[in-house]
Order: structure tokens, then sequence, then C-alpha cells
């Protein structure tokens, strides 16, 4: 039996007007001078000794490591189809676009490629996006849509003893925009136009503000409709959210959320060569679809306790998160691109998640140095159902392949010390953590149960030296890991952890206001890789990886309303076990190169335009050049694409402002494409085509 997507009904717009009615009944006098004054935010609070912070642009040019910021400027720009495509500009970030839509995004950090961006740790606001943050670290579920995202915070490294685990490629944090103080209420359209008369509208109603002078909440209500821009894809998406904040008073507050995901959508899938020749935007797998929904809550409480003992500033925090969400990936057997299908397979997997982290930040202020302790503990557990059955399309017949069930508990303690001398110019943060995953696994197809552990104490350095006002220089090293992924202890033998070794250092150099300059070196040794040998999972897999990230950030003293950037990164990936040791990682391209423009002019008018290189690449381990027969290997072609938008914003009364903006993605039409995707896994993928966006953001 096929499943389908379970669905829920909100009435978005009188749930909007409900919220506004009851603000406005709440409004004070005060509030109604303050809202006068212009609009300001309810800025969240930040923990003391966070690693992250706010990544403000100060927090970012003094942190201790790689690090790099999606403004919201860039992700506003027309041109820009979904948050993926948006971390494509950053150095050291390649994504494998498979629809252009960013509703399944393939991500991978410095080279560490895995299906569905398996190695990287993605957070919302600082809350694991993962389906399950210890067994099943892939996105193959992305409850987050472009227009919900304020920024995105990309930490390539330094962060791995308190964001844990699966950080070997460091955090990307996606940051939603802080509650107004002053109510507000966005209404945006977007719509894609992609040749072959295929449309895609992202519809997006977010309000919210202050009900209180001390209370505030945030509806976002973001759907996207219609066709990604190739036959056989349409979407469905729907992302409703709900966030609150609440200062309780000078010394606790509140932050809390509650969100709903659907996603119901079409997949194209990878054609064959000549398929691909003949026409890249028709699909010959039409069976093939994915479904998904979760149900997502999320609170922090904190509370400033002040000097206590030694310490003059201490402050509490502790985290809470649960989600139950569902995914289902529906294809047609076999895989080939051009063969018939006659099995219809169906892999429902249902996840249950809780998870709670407190912490405490302990500070002392001595004559010439100080000090800031975090102390934190994060308990996990997961519930995992991974079903899988296939359906005779001849007969009829139905068949159970897989009935599994894991549990997982995830426990963590970590602690830190963030040392200041030298009038704050040097800063020491050594810490350590350690982690202990224990999974358990029973087949209800064969009866067979499994238990593993895997625990890892994980040390870290970070230090950050402010040479003078115009450099800033760092370095960093640290261990991290991921653990046995559950699919990984379904067999005999014993599989742990897969370790890495990162070191960092890297130099900022700010010679005036309008100038800055960013450039670091890094490598990365990745051992204990869990591998597929002798019809078992075994940890014996190894790389390295080593390069060269840089970038420019400059707005000319002649003109200040010009702002350019340029970005590049040099990445030397390398086996080093197994019968291909010396090869290049699969998927790892040597270069990549990105330079964008922002010009403002006539005073509401602004203009965009980047582009970006990516060098070529193999996709196996023999590094093999030619594609096969079923073109499931060979290299990938490097290419360049460019991206262009314009805006024009309208100011009207009572502080109301409508902007108009139209963009076009990979403006010269660039056919690219990658080897099949997870669920296509042969054939040549198409990368998105041309397309037009035309959208309108009204503010009121």
């Amino acid at each position: 039996m096929i499943r389908t997507t379970r669905r829920i009904g909100v009435t978005a717009s009188l749930l909007a007007i409900a919220i506004a009615q009851a603000a406005q009944a709440n409004e004070t006098e005060d509030n109604r001078q303050q809202k006068q004054d212009g609009p300001v935010s309810l800025a969240p609070l930040v923990i003391q000794g966070d690693v992250l912070g706010s990544a403000s642009d100060e927090e970012v040019r003094t942190y201790a490591g790689s690090r790099s910021v999606v403004q919201a400027h860039e992700l506003k720009k027309a041109s820009v189809r979904g948050l993926d495509d948006a971390l494509a500009r950053v150095p050291g970030v390649k994504i494998l676009d498979e629809t252009g839509a960013g509703v399944l995004p393939q991500l991978s950090v410095r080279g560490l490629s895995e299906s569905r961006s398996g190695r990287v740790q993605a957070l919302a606001d600082g809350i694991p996006l993962a389906l399950a943050p210890y067994g099943q670290t892939s996105l193959s579920l992305f409850p987050q849509t472009l227009a919900t995202v304020d920024r995105i915070d990309i930490v390539r490294g330094g962060a791995s003893v308190q964001y844990g685990p699966n950080n070997v490629g460091g955090v990307i944090n996606f940051i939603s925009r802080p509650i107004p103080d002053k109510w507000e209420t966005t209404l945006q359209e977007r719509v894609t136009f992609a040749p072959g008369g295929r449309q895609l509208y992202d519809s997006y109603l977010g309000t919210g503000g202050r009900l209180t002078d001390n209370f505030g909440l945030q509806l976002d209500v973001n759907t996207i409709s219609g066709e990604y821009g190739r036959e056989h894809s349409e979407t469905d998406v729907q992302n409703y959210r709900l966030r609150g904040q609440w200062d309780i008073d000078d010394s606790r507050s509140l932050s809390f959320g509650v969100q709903r995901y659907i996603a119901d959508m079409d997949l194209a899938g990878a054609l064959s060569v000549a398929d691909y020749k003949d026409d890249p935007r028709q699909s010959t797998r039409k069976l093939d679809r994915f479904e998904g929904d979760s149900d997502r809550v999320w609170g922090t409480y904190t509370q400033y306790l002040g000097a206590m003992g030694p310490f003059d500033d201490v402050e509490f925090s502790w985290t809470n998160f649960a989600q139950h969400s569902y995914r289902n990936f529906v294809v047609g057997l076999p895989f080939a691109p051009d063969a018939t299908p006659t099995t219809l397979q169906d892999a429902p997997r249902d996840f249950r998640v809780w998870g709670s982290e407190p912490r405490l930040s302990l500070g002392i202020d001595g004559d010439g140095v100080s000090q800031t302790w975090l102390l934190g503990a994060r308990l996990v557990k997961e519930n995992v159902d991974f079903d899988v059955d296939r359906l005779n399309l001849n007969t009829g017949a139905t068949s159970v392949v897989r009935d599994w069930v894991f549990d997982t508990k995830g426990q963590a303690a970590y602690v830190s010390n963030e040392i200041k001398l030298l009038d704050d110019r040097l800063t020491l943060t050594p810490g350590v953590r350690y982690e202990h995953a224990k999974m358990e696994y029973a087949d209800g197809v064969s009866g067979i149960e499994r238990k593993t552990v895997a625990e890892e104490w994980l040390p870290g350095l970070s230090i950050g030296y402010q040479a003078s006002d115009d450099w800033f220089v760092y370095a960093n090293a640290q261990r991290s890991l991921r653990v046995p992924q559950v699919f990984q202890i379904v067999r005999d033998g014993v599989v742990q952890a897969e370790i890495s070794r990162n070191y960092e250092t890297g130099v900022r150099f700010t010679p005036q206001d309008n100038l800055r300059i960013d450039f670091g070196l890094y490598r990365i040794d990745f051992d204990d890789q869990i591998v597929f040998a002798n019809s078992r999972f075994q940890n014996l897999g190894s790389t390295r990886h080593q390069g060269i990230e840089t970038e420019v950030f400059w707005t000319p003293a002649a003109l200040p309303t010009l702002d350019l950037h340029a970005g590049y990164a040099y990445l030397d990936a390398e086996l080093r076990t197994g019968d291909f040791k010396g090869n290049e990682v699969p998927y790892s391209s040597k270069h990549q190169f990105t330079v964008d423009g922002r010009y403002r002019f006539a005073e509401f008018w602004t203009y965009s335009l980047d582009g970006l290189y990516v060098s070529s690449a193999y996709t196996d381990d023999a590094n093999s050049a030619e594609e096969n027969a079923s073109a499931s290997v060979g290299e990938l072609p490097a290419y360049w694409i460019w991206n262009t938008a314009i805006e024009r914003e309208f100011k009207l009364q009572d502080d109301s402002v409508l902007t108009a903006s139209a963009g076009i993605s990979n403006l010269f039409d660039r056919q690219y494409y990658f080897r099949g995707i997870d669920t296509s896994p042969e054939g040549r993928q198409p990368a998105p085509g041309r397309t037009l966006t035309l959208g309108v953001n009204y503010r009121f």
C-alpha cells in the first residue's frame, strides 16, 4: 500500500487578522508613540558564551574560524530560487541542484558529500533540522523555505565543542528575522517562469509584533506550488510557523515556536545520455515522487542570575525541542531512466525525536584577564520506523522488503573557557565535548535485533588575536565525529563513529570600513569512515581534505552605492585508503569562484549581477573520465552560470513599502548536469535552466 501525505487545514488569513486585532486592543499610548518612531525588532536574547551568537558583522570579524554570512538582501534577490541556490555563492559550499525549488537540497561542504546533505550540520535558529540528529543526519525532508529565513550563518570551523554531532564540515544555521517591536505585516508573491509554459508560485504572509510591552508573536505562512521547470515536476509545499518571545522580566525570557511543514512533489529524475541531448527538460521517470510532513515544536528559557560566588555574571538557559516527521520516496524500478518500470517501491519513514539541552554560562572579569566558562549537556531520543514496500505492476502482488525499527539515545556534555588577555585582543578558547550514542535495531521481517554504542571525547582549541585595528588572526584545531547511521548497523559486525581532525588558520584584513579581505587555510583528516565491504559496513574509509578559501568585500569610496564581493575556494580532496588510494574524492571540484555586485541608484532602484564558476569533478572512486553505458559514472563538466536581478522600492503612506522585483537565473541558459541523485541514481540529472522570476512585496 502506497501511503499518501497527511494534510492539515489552516485558515492563515483569519488567524493573522485575529492576532492583529489582539495587538491593536493591547496597544498602549507608549506603544503608539514608539510606532511613530519607526519599526524596531524584539531582538532575541543571546546567551553569554554562545559560540555562534547572532552572526552580526562584529561577531563574524572577530570569530576564531572560517565563517560566512548570506545576508538578507542576498536572499531577497529575485534571481535566488531557493536556500541551496543562495548557499552556492559561499566559498567551500557546493550544491547539486535537483529541482531549482530548494525543497530537497544536496549540500556539501569542503568536499564532504553524501546523499541528501548527510554530512551537513544544519540548524534553524540553533535547533537541529535533521530528521534524526544522530541516526539520520540527511535532509531528506527540509522544513525550511526561502521566504521565512532572514540570513544564513555558515561556520566551517571552531564550533565542534558546542555544536554536534555531524560537524566535520562545520555548521549551517538558518536564522529567522527577529520579531518586530512595531506590528508589521508582509505580503509577498513570486512567480518563476520556466520554458514549456511552466510556472512556480511562491506566496508568503508574515505578520507579527508585540501584543504587550514584553510579549511578541510572529506568524509565517509560506506556500510553493506549480512546476519547477521540467516535465513531471508538480510541486506543493506548505510551511506554517508561529514564533513567540516573552520577556518575563528583566532577567528572564522565553522564546518558543511551533511549525507544520508539508511537501508533496513529483520528481523528474535523471535522463539517459540520448534523452538528455534530445531535451534536458523532459522526464522519463513518471512514477517517481516525494511526500513528507513535519510537526515541530521548540522553546528556550533563559535566566540571568547575576553575580554568584566567584563569578561576576551567571546565565542559565534550557532548550527543548521535539518533532514528528514522515517522509516517503516513491520510485519505479529498475532505476535505469530508459527502462520500463516493473515494480513500484515506496520507502516510508516515520521519525519521533525529542531533545533537551541545559547550558550554564559563568563570567569572571579579572584584572587584565576575563573568562567565560560554558558548561552544557544534551539528551536526544530518536525513534525511527524504516520501511520499504514493493508492488509488482504486472501481477499486483505486494511484498514487505524492510520493516526496521530503530531507537537511539544520544547524550553529550561539553565545557569550554573563553579566556581574554592583552586588553581583550587575544582570545583563547579551549574546550572538550563528550558524545555517547546507543542505537538499537529490530527487523520485523527477519526477527534480528542488534545494539551498538559509539562514544568519543572531542577536544578543541580556538585562538583569535586582534593584532591591530586592521588585522585579525585566528587558528583552531578540533576533533569531530558522525555516529553510525541507522542503515549502517543492520548487518553483522560492529561500526564505530567516523572521526575527523580539523585544522584552520587565517586572517581578516580590514584596512578601512569599506574593504575587508578574508583568507583561510584548512585541513581535514577524516578517518574511520563507514563503507560497505565484504557484505557488511566497516570503518575502513579515510579521506583528506585541504584547501584555501578567500573572500573580498569592497564598497568603493568614490561610489558608496556599489557593493562588490568575490570569493574563491581551492579544494584538494584525496582518498587515503582502498584500491583507489590517491584519487580525488567523488564530487569534489578543485576550483570554485564567485563574483557579485549590487548597485543602488536613483534612490529607490537596486541592480545586482552575480556569477558562479565550478570546475569539473569525478563521480566515482576510480575517477572515471568517460561515461559508462548507464551514465552512472563519468566526469562532470565545469560550468559558469550568471544571474541578474533588479528591484524598485516605493514608499507609500503610513510608512508602508511596496517592492517590485525581477530576476533571471542562469542568464545564458547554461546546460550542465550532475549524476543521478538518490532515488534516480543512474543517468544525467539536469541542472536548472534559465528562469524568469517576477515578485512583489508589500510591507505595512
